[in-house]
C-alpha cells in the first residue's frame, strides 16, 4: 500500500531531479520512484556500514583468536 506524503524542496533540488530524470538511463522516469530509491538509500547505507565494520570486526578477533 502507498501512501502519500507531500513535500517541498528547494529549486536547485528539483532542477538537480529534473536533469537526471531527463539525462539519464534511469528506467523510470518518475520522481516518485527515484525519490523513493534515493530514501532507501539514504537510509540504509548507514546500516551496512555498521554491518560491514562489525563483520570486519568479527574476522578480527576470530584470526587472533585462531
Amino acid at each position: 500500500m502507498a501512501r502519500q506524503l507531500q513535500i517541498t524542496l528547494p529549486e536547485d533540488t528539483m532542477q538537480l531531479l529534473e536533469r537526471w530524470l531527463t539525462s539519464s538511463d534511469y528506467p523510470e522516469k518518475e520522481y516518485n520512484n527515484l525519490i523513493n530509491e534515493a530514501i532507501k538509500l539514504y537510509i540504509m547505507e548507514p546500516q551496512r556500514n555498521y554491518l560491514k565494520q562489525q563483520l570486519k570486526e568479527g574476522a578480527i578477533v576470530r584470526a587472533e583468536r585462531d
